[in-house]
């Protein structure tokens, strides 16, 4: 059969602006870099407890790969956030994967499971099928945990064989292929721009909604990423959303005409100024979004108001005006997940 892939790598990072900072369905885990006060700005150190203070960045990455034939896809996608201090050393680490695999029967779409590989733990059953002793999740946690302390050049030197790693302590706990996480996490850490402090949480959530119809596989995926402080006050938030999309003519997926890319990566191209849709394009508005959410509490971003899927607040709306609904849920979601 014939085979079309479209592979796409990108670190969609939006910089914080001073008023960022200042200022007032499914989801996956996070991690945490502890909860000590910040230390002199640019520096990072330990208290008694172990708990780290001073001054973070916070990165993501996000890799969509689309394979199809004719009548079989896979929509693939590695997501990786990290905060790491001013040496460029990870703080804290979070991977998940969301993989989709339409199949056309007398040419419509099948179901497909929404949920990320970490959400679906044991059930991703790789511990059944006799492929290991560890689940999936598990042994990303395994991986999370050892890029902890290493900067993105250490990250990419970590020794690999057909996919897998060599090293002894990763592979203790960690024997599935890891060469897409080496590179996800290393492009996070290389990318990240956004200032927080070394003591807050981190937190992401990944939300898909199947938008397929008659005419096509359709996926589109809301990722967060927010950092928190001791107050859950949000002190970064940075969002894209991934959309895949696989056209069906005469019964078979149009593989030359299928696409999977993040909005911020597409950035004008994206094209809502050009249709005249809006005078701003969506990362624009993304950011707006971004920058109204940080200063506020886990429960005023819950309390946001919305008229029609789109923000009724004034400040909001005036560089806003795209339907937020699913990102606000997702945003929600990240706070939660922050711990």
């Amino acid at each position: 059969m014939k085979k079309f892939v479209v592979f796409a790598l990108v670190s969609a990072m939006c910089v914080s602006m001073a008023a960022c900072s200042n200022s007032d369905s499914t989801s996956s885990g996070s991690s945490s870099a502890g909860t000590s006060e910040s230390s002199t700005a640019g520096e990072t150190s330990s208290d008694a407890a172990g708990e780290t203070s001073g001054e973070a960045k916070v990165g993501f990455s996000i890799t969509p790969t689309l394979s199809a034939e004719s009548e079989e896809a896979t929509f693939s996608t590695v997501y990786a956030a990290v905060m790491v201090d001013a040496d460029g050393k990870i703080l804290a680490c979070d991977i998940d994967e969301s993989e989709f695999a339409p199949a056309l029967t007398d040419g419509a779409v099948g179901e497909v499971d929404l949920r990320t590989k970490m959400e679906k733990g044991d059930d991703y059953g790789i511990v059944a099928a006799g492929a290991s002793t560890m689940e999936w999740y598990q042994q990303v946690e395994a991986f999370e945990d050892y890029v902890v302390g290493k900067t993105a050049d250490e990250v990419r030197a970590i020794p690999c064989t057909d996919g897998k790693t060599t090293d002894a302590d990763l592979s203790a706990g960690c024997t599935i292929t890891v060469t897409g996480f080496i590179e996800a996490v290393a492009s996070a850490a290389e990318n990240a721009t956004v200032s927080v402090s070394a003591s807050d949480k981190m937190g992401i959530s990944i939300t898909t909604e199947d938008s397929t119809s008659t005419e096509e596989a359709a996926y589109d995926t809301d990722f967060c990423v927010v950092t928190v402080d001791a107050n859950d006050t949000v002190t970064s938030c940075q969002v894209d959303t991934v959309q895949g999309s696989l056209p069906i003519v005469d019964g078979a997926f149009d593989i030359d005409s299928g696409s999977y890319a993040t909005k911020k990566q597409l950035g004008d191209d994206y094209g809502m100024v050009a249709a005249g849709a809006s005078t701003m394009e969506w990362y624009q508005q993304a950011e707006a979004f971004e920058q109204y959410v940080t200063g506020k509490t886990g429960d005023e971003v819950s309390a946001i108001e919305l008229s029609e899927g789109k923000a009724a607040d004034a400040d909001l709306s005036a560089g806003c005006t795209i339907t937020i609904s699913g990102i606000l849920s997702n945003t929600e979601k990240a706070i939660a997940a922050a711990k």
